[in-house]
Order: structure tokens, then sequence, then C-alpha cells
């Protein structure tokens, strides 16, 4: 499953694709200001809780 969120100021991707690895999210890539990646459906969530805990996500 593919999702988007509004990245939170400037970051760097191979940083989140480390952050993501251990859920299993792929394909990272920063697309105007806005954060895609692909997810298992199950991980998404830890996913997202994740990555707003570390500031990358609003």
């Amino acid at each position: 499953m593919k999702v988007n969120y509004p990245i939170k100021g400037s970051v760097d991707v191979k940083e989140i694709k480390e952050v993501l690895k251990p859920f299993g999210g792929r394909c990272a890539k920063i697309v105007e200001g806005t954060l895609e990646y692909q997810i298992k459906e199950e991980n998404q969530n830890d996913a997202y809780v994740c990555l707003k805990d570390k500031g990358y996500i609003d």
C-alpha cells in the first residue's frame, strides 16, 4: 500500500529509509514536500507513529 505524509522541515531520505526498514517500508521518496513510501497495511500505523515520534512528519 502506498502512503503519503507531509514532511516536517528538511530531512534526509536515507535516514527515513533506515527508519522504515524494520516495518517493511520501501521505495521512500520525497515529492513536493510529501513523503511517499510503500508499506504492508499491517505495519502502516506502527511506521506512522515511529516517523511522527522522530519528528519527520506532522
